[in-house]
């Protein structure tokens, strides 16, 4: 038996919006931006935040299904697979963003990267909403569609800092929930953070796996087992994923030659970079940069 085509979406296939390229956010009853959120099988080049206020169902999450009934959050990454099956309608919101959003390396980081948020095997990626913050996120998320929906001068800045308080939100409703639970304490989740933390320090001057392992006093397979363990990546892609993420953060905001850049992430030749880049996104990074524009 074949196995059912994964479809992917990327951030401008829905959601009206051209004049913000990395930020989409809507209403769920909002039938063309919700639209591939029923649809089986389909992941996404984009972080995806997820409010459901009430109704109740299950959402399929890379093979698990998480029952869900009142007002819950989805947090979700790029890649993961997914599906929504509704068995009561439900209202709330729908965000979608790409690190782009974010002018800073340093807010990368803060807010993508060190939360573990998003991270698929160590976070939960559904959160029950407290009541009392029901109102909270109401007024975050009908600020960010009326700022999206009619866009201004510094319009992405104020985005991002919605973003950022709606992240920083969440994430202080998982360390409640997660207070008891034994995953930080975990001495494989401890290498896989420690790693995390050393690509976030040496991307740009270390690419090679062997040499993480060496500054932390392990093995090569060991960073493969425990970046597959939590976050479904080998320990290879993983610093990828922080050369190509950072690679388009800086081919948005930055008026860096492709030569530039690729110098600035420890590449020594430039068209080892282009090829580089276009294998890991599909894209030449000239291309990228002027599907921005």
């Amino acid at each position: 038996m074949s196995k059912k085509r994964i479809s992917s979406h990327d951030i401008a296939a829905n959601c009206e919006a051209p004049e913000i390229p990395n930020f989409k956010v809507a209403s769920f009853d909002n039938k063309i931006c919700t639209a591939a959120e029923f649809e089986e099988n389909h992941k996404h080049d984009f972080f995806e935040i997820i409010w459901l206020k009430n109704g109740a169902g299950i959402h399929h999450i890379d093979l698990v299904e998480h029952s869900y009934d009142g007002s819950v959050f989805f947090v979700l990454a790029p890649g993961q697979i997914h599906k929504i099956d509704q068995k009561i309608i439900s209202e709330g919101y729908v965000l979608k963003f790409q690190p782009g959003l974010f002018k800073n390396e340093k807010d990368v980081y803060d807010y993508l990267l060190d939360t573990c948020l998003f991270d698929s095997r160590t976070s939960c990626p559904v959160f029950n909403v407290p009541e009392k913050l029901s109102p909270v996120f109401d007024e975050i998320f009908l600020r960010m569609i009326d700022e999206f929906k009619h866009p201004e001068a510094d319009t992405e800045n104020i985005l991002s800092a919605y973003v950022k308080i709606l992240i920083t939100h969440i994430n202080r409703i998982k360390k409640y929930k997660l207070s008891d639970v034994q995953v930080p304490s975990n001495p494989q989740y401890a290498l896989f953070k420690r790693f995390k933390i050393h690509i976030e320090h040496h991307y740009k001057t270390v690419h090679a796996v062997q040499a993480y392992a060496k500054m932390l006093n392990t093995q090569a397979r060991t960073l493969n087992t425990v970046s597959r363990k939590f976050v479904n990546r080998s320990a290879g892609e993983m610093i990828q994923d922080r050369l190509i993420l950072e690679a388009q953060r800086i081919l948005y905001h930055e008026a860096l030659s492709i030569k530039e850049i690729c110098f600035e992430l420890g590449f020594e030749d430039p068209a080892y970079f282009t090829r580089f880049f276009k294998k890991h996104t599909g894209l030449t990074p000239q291309q990228f940069k002027m599907q921005q524009l």
